[in-house]
């Protein structure tokens, strides 16, 4: 795969994160309906606050994706952690899926997560595998 199809994914990947983190942050409501099988009260604050620190976090690994595409030489810790972190996130959905508690869009999100995770392993081993050709 070339670079820019490389650089392309990645900014998909970072525009998913952002888009979905902003999403979810403006109308809380509807994304929680959406993709789970309950009810959250912003009202309460320790809700609030996990709700919002999640979602803050998100969007802050889709701009490290978008680094991560912008600057090459950086990407590999950043797509390793945010690969364990897209691995993670999907057992979480597939789990909540299977306990009836999420909607089958939360375990769409969870697979395209699942896929990211694997093009950020190939991006880091094609880097590996070319800085081991160029030494």
């Amino acid at each position: 795969m070339s670079e820019t199809w490389i650089k392309r994914v990645l900014y998909v990947a970072g525009a998913w994160n952002v888009l979905g983190g902003v999403s979810a942050l403006a109308d809380p409501a509807r994304h929680f309906a959406q993709l789970y099988g309950g009810s959250l009260s912003l009202s309460d604050p320790l809700q609030a606050f996990f709700f919002r620190a999640t979602w803050i976090n998100v969007i802050a690994w889709g701009v490290g994706y978008i680094l991560a595409a912008r600057h090459p030489r950086a990407r590999g810790p950043v797509l390793l952690a945010g690969g364990a972190g897209k691995i993670a996130y999907f057992g979480a959905c597939l789990v909540l899926y299977l306990s009836g508690r999420g909607s089958s869009m939360l375990l769409a999100a969870g697979i395209l997560d699942l896929i990211f995770a694997g093009f950020f392993g190939y991006v880091v081993w094609v880097g590996r595998a070319g800085q081991s050709t160029a030494a």
